[in-house]
């Protein structure tokens, strides 16, 4: 029975394997997305209880995790005022209905109270909390390299960025936002700058993820050829049985 947990271990691997490439293409113009990335295990199962572990040692793999690839995307100049990008480490950190998130999104808008919301609605947080711009005829915004935002020559406040020294406690909750799961507050980082006028892009390579698509799709098949092979064996066997 064990080259049949092998070829459903594969399966499995396999399948899961597809659903984050299915994802990770899903999302591949996604401002801010983050792409993820297998991890791959090896589990053995071995021994007959008689000390003959050597003979009978059979792994399979298994897909024990999958990490998060943060690095950067590609910066998109689109010229809104309200678009911003952090060059370096960090992320913006966002108020939503479960608390803060934390995003490399910076596609930003203002709702109708005037804060400065995500495209989904969730305020933008500052030093100084929620930010919110009174903008009045003719004043021009203006966001500086350190996430300072001004209204014509007044400063309204200054945009919060934040980095963790772990970013495995990092946990992704929707298509660009993150949760901290560690105990790491995060902290700013020591070097960064934010760029008005553009916001990251998703940093998916569709042609990487379409190669790996390929080859998970030739070993799903390969793995599903085998299981009927296997099916069909048994249905032999248990035919042998009756006689």
């Amino acid at each position: 029975g064990m080259s049949y947990y092998v070829t459903v271990a594969g399966k499995y691997v396999n399948e899961k394997r597809l659903d984050m490439i299915a994802n990770n293409l899903a999302n591949s113009l996604t401002a801010g997305f983050k792409a993820s990335r297998p991890v791959f295990g090896m589990v053995s199962t071995s021994g007959d209880g008689a000390g003959n572990q050597a003979i009978l040692k059979n792994a399979y793999v298994s897909l024990s995790d999958s990490y998060i690839d943060f690095s950067d995307a590609p910066i998109i100049e689109s010229g809104a005022p309200l678009d911003v990008a952090i060059q370096g480490k960090g992320f913006f950190s966002v108020m939503t209905p479960d608390g803060v998130q934390f995003t490399r999104n910076g596609q930003f808008r203002l709702d109708n109270t005037g804060r400065l919301v995500t495209m989904t609605g969730e305020p933008v947080m500052g030093k100084g909390g929620e930010i919110t711009i009174n903008v009045t005829q003719g004043q021009a915004i203006s966001i500086e390299a350190d996430g300072s935002i001004f209204l014509g020559k007044m400063l309204v406040d200054i945009i919060k960025v934040t980095e963790f020294k772990n970013m495995k406690d990092l946990k992704p909750v929707s298509r660009s936002n993150f949760v901290n799961t560690g105990d790491d507050p995060g902290q700013a980082p020591k070097v960064y700058s934010v760029r008005q006028g553009s916001y990251e892009a998703s940093n998916v390579n569709v042609v990487l993820e379409m190669v790996d698509l390929i080859h998970t799709m030739r070993a799903f098949e390969c793995y599903t050829k085998i299981d009927q092979m296997f099916g069909d064996i048994n249905e032999k066997l248990t035919g042998l049985a009756k006689f």
